[in-house]
Formats: structure tokens, C-alpha cells, sequence
């Protein structure tokens, strides 16, 4: 498993800091042969975003992807991706649905990584939103501009403890500039939340940036802006899976939080040169934190 992450990183420019997944506590690649997906994760909680592959096909994916995992139950992605993108598997698949369908969904069942097979599964649903917590800016009639696909990244520690990643997106116009983005994102053992700074190249006036977190349902959610605390209890897509209890929490706080356009928002102003600061991530119902109350306590904390 180790030498095939380290072709498929090598395949996309991408070189690995450290290559066995087995010894880490903090571990990600760049998925080439599932449309450029960077995903990551720790003893506690795995994230997805999306690549330029999706982007080039058009599929509307903004934000930030969740996988449900069990703690301390090892690095999980890598297997969950062997199964679900192996083309052998489908073509098995596409074999029996000509002449068994029963078996051929039993067969699509058992490779999913939408189903839980005991490492956990990706419940949570992106599409067109910000899913968790991702930053965008907005327009100047305060519709969020939504950030597609990263256009490149670095991996710039890939373990045993901590993963980071630079992103940089495709330059886009905002109002009247080419504005570039970049994220920088740090995963460590035991958090359950990503450390993120986001900065704007060619800002030329102050704009307003959002973190983002879709609501799906009359779900529980809190906001503070003078904690800086934003939470939502997501329904998930199936109705075993439990809930995942997504939030952020951003650095000295937000100017104003809100709801707009099928999201929960924190609002912050940005000027040209400076840095958002904040924490996005999730806990799992499933996990260390069953309870909604033990989410908001973590996010206080």
C-alpha cells in the first residue's frame, strides 16, 4: 500500500515526506485516479478536498469533503480508496449487472466507501455548497463566490504526527481584481479541527470572507460571534450513520454571524496583505464526542 501511494504521489509531482501509512497518526496523498482528490486524515477524522480533475468535468463540488472514521482505528483512507476507485471492481460490477443485478449491488455495496464496512465511510454530502467550513468571499451584493477545485498543491509534512498542505486556486475576478487564493492547512494528532490561514493575492480593497457551513435541516446549530464559534449537527446521508457535528472557530472572533443562501456563515472582514485565521472540522456522533453538548465544549475549549 505504501509503494502505490508513493507512485500515484509521484505521478502527480507530488513527493511524500514519508511513504508508510502504516507508522502514521497523520497521513494524506493526492488521489489521481479519483479526479485529483487530496485527502487526509488523523487518529480522529478524514477530510477530501477536491481536485482539478472534478473541476475539469464540471462537477460543482466547492467545499471541503468528510470521512466518518472510528478513532485509533489507523490510517483508513488509503484502503477505502483501493476498494471504491479499483477498476477491477467495476468491471466485476458491470460483469453481474447483466445477468445477476442482485449480486452486482451486493458486489457495489461491499466496495463502497459510502457504506460502513467497520472503518467508518463518507456520509456527508458537498455538491454545490462550502461543506465544512470552507472560506469564500463575497460579491458586492453579498452573495458568496464560490472557490471551485485547488489548482495546485504541495504536501509540505506528510507525518507520523502532523499533516500540511498548501493550496493555491486558479485566479478568478473579484469585482474589478484577478485575485489568486491560497490556504495553508495543518492537521495534528488528536484535534479534530484543521488550522487553516487563507490569504487573496491581488486584493486591492477590503472584502468580506465567510466560513461556510451548509444547513440540510431544522438541525441544531450555535452561533457566537464574540466566541468566534460556529456548529451545526448534520443529518448525514443515511439514517444509521449517527450525525456529524461540524464547526469552526476563528481567531479573534467574527464580525457578524448569519444565515444566507442554504448556509451558516462567520464574517470577517479581510484587507489586502492580511491573513483569515480560523479552525474548521467535525466530530462524528459514532466517536470520542457522541453528543452535541461535547462538541460545543470542544469548540469552547
Amino acid at each position: 500500500m505504501a509503494r502505490m501511494a508513493l507512485l500515484a504521489a509521484i505521478a502527480s509531482g507530488i513527493a511524500l515526506l514519508c511513504t508508510d501509512a502504516s507508522a502514521q497518526t497523520a497521513y494524506g496523498r493526492i488521489y489521481p485516479e479519483r479526479n485529483d482528490d487530496l485527502a487526509y486524515e488523523n487518529n480522529l477524522v478524514a477530510f477530501r478536498i477536491y481536485g482539478p480533475e472534478t473541476q475539469r468535468r464540471g462537477e460543482k463540488s466547492f467545499g471541503y469533503d468528510i470521512f466518518c472514521k472510528y478513532p485509533d482505528s489507523g490510517i483508513v483512507l488509503p484502503t477505502l480508496y483501493e476498494s471504491q476507485v479499483s477498476a477491477a471492481n467495476w468491471a466485476k460490477v458491470d460483469s453481474l449487472r447483466k445477468c445477476d443485478p442482485a449480486k452486482a449491488k451486493e458486489l457495489e455495496n461491499a466496495i463502497s466507501y459510502h457504506i460502513d464496512h467497520g472503518m467508518g465511510a463518507d456520509f456527508y454530502a458537498v455538491g454545490a455548497t462550502l461543506g465544512c467550513g470552507t472560506t469564500a468571499l463575497l460579491d458586492d451584493n453579498g452573495k458568496i463566490l464560490f472557490p471551485w477545485c485547488y489548482d495546485k498543491v504541495e504536501i509540505i509534512e506528510n507525518g507520523p504526527e502532523r499533516f500540511e498542505a498548501l493550496l493555491t486556486f486558479k485566479t478568478v475576478a473579484v469585482g474589478n481584481d484577478s485575485v489568486t487564493e491560497r490556504r495553508r492547512l495543518v492537521l495534528c494528532k488528536d484535534s479534530y479541527l484543521n488550522e487553516c490561514e487563507v490569504s487573496y493575492e491581488g486584493l486591492t480593497q477590503p472584502r468580506t470572507v465567510v466560513a461556510g457551513i451548509p444547513r440540510r435541516d431544522d438541525g441544531r446549530s450555535f452561533m457566537s460571534p464574540a466566541m468566534g464559534i460556529m456548529a451545526y449537527e448534520d443529518p448525514t446521508q443515511r439514517n444509521d450513520s449517527g450525525k456529524i457535528y461540524t464547526g469552526v472557530t476563528i481567531e479573534g472572533g467574527a464580525e457578524r454571524m448569519y444565515e444566507d443562501q442554504q448556509h451558516l456563515l462567520a464574517a470577517k472582514t479581510i484587507h489586502p496583505g492580511e491573513t483569515f485565521r480560523y479552525r474548521w472540522g467535525y466530530a462524528w456522533s459514532k466517536g470520542r464526542l457522541p453528543r452535541w453538548s461535547d462538541w460545543l465544549n470542544y469548540l469552547s475549549r
